[in-house]
């Protein structure tokens, strides 16, 4: 019995031959997004929703607005693209909003009472760690939390080397714990730059914030079989899934889901 677990886990470690999941934003295909005003759209990337953690696209028309809520579980959020203003409280109050543009992102605690404006058309991707829900504050209602909306303008960013890549790769934790996961990190990709094959313990859903990166399968990188997407459009990577990555012409901006530890194995670094 010893000698079969073993072998399990070893098992667990060896790469797989799963399937590389790329979608560019005019296939995303999008549903009305529950509990939230008519017109506002949203795409399932990655996870369950009933269950958690789950990550969605969400699509704001200009002019919309998400009135006071709250939700039992933290919510983070990166902008794609437009623009969103985000605000506290019980109550609209324009006074009290903070606009977000693309590359921005925030972190809403669970219980904490927020709304929101969208200034121009704009897309987020929002993960949670756990079940979709929300509450509408109406009378009587009233939020449990009051822990401040943390946000991150994109000027405001601290990049740093990214641990264990390509000198020159930076990074920044938005979320999480990478030593555990689910975590969320920003990732700069200079032009020019190739990230050759590897394999991650965990699920990775990235979403393209700015640039074209190319993206194929395998434990070498056939060029013919790469999968460019552009900003807007997104990657879901399973967990030992072989794969690389090449940034072919101007700069690469993306954030990263981790659903576990974080970690990355090259096979060969020449």
């Amino acid at each position: 019995m010893k000698i079969l677990a073993a072998l399990l886990g070893l098992a667990a470690l060896v790469p797989q031959d799963a399937k590389v999941t790329a979608v560019n934003s005019g296939d995303i295909r999008w549903n009305q997004a529950p509990g939230l005003t008519a017109g506002m759209m949203t795409s399932l990337q990655w996870g369950d929703p009933e269950k958690g953690p789950y990550q969605v696209l969400v699509k704001f028309p200009a002019g919309a607005v998400a009135q006071p809520h709250f939700h039992k579980f933290d919510e983070f959020a990166t902008i794609v693209s437009g623009t969103v203003a985000f605000g506290q409280g019980d109550v609209v109050d324009d006074s009290k909003l903070t606009e977000v543009s693309a590359g921005g992102y925030l972190h809403i605690p669970a219980g904490t009472a927020h709304w929101a404006k969208c200034v121009s058309d704009a897309v987020i991707v929002r993960f949670c760690p756990g079940p979709r829900e929300l509450t509408p504050i109406k009378d009587g209602v009233k939020a449990p939390g009051t822990e401040p909306v943390r946000i991150t303008q994109a000027k405001d960013v601290k990049w740093e080397q990214a641990p264990g890549m390509a000198e020159g790769i930076q990074t920044v934790l938005q979320y999480g714990d990478p030593k555990t996961g689910p975590y969320i990190i920003l990732l700069k990709f200079p032009a020019g730059t190739f990230n050759p094959p590897h394999w991650h313990t965990a699920d990775e859903a990235v979403t393209i914030l700015k640039g074209t990166m190319i993206t194929g399968e395998g434990k070498t990188a056939d060029e013919s079989q790469g999968l460019p997407i552009s900003a807007g459009g997104y990657f879901i990577i399973p967990g030992r899934t072989p794969h690389w990555g090449r940034v072919p012409k101007g700069e690469v901006i993306l954030t990263r889901l981790g659903n576990g530890p974080r970690d990355i194995t090259y096979f060969d670094r020449k």
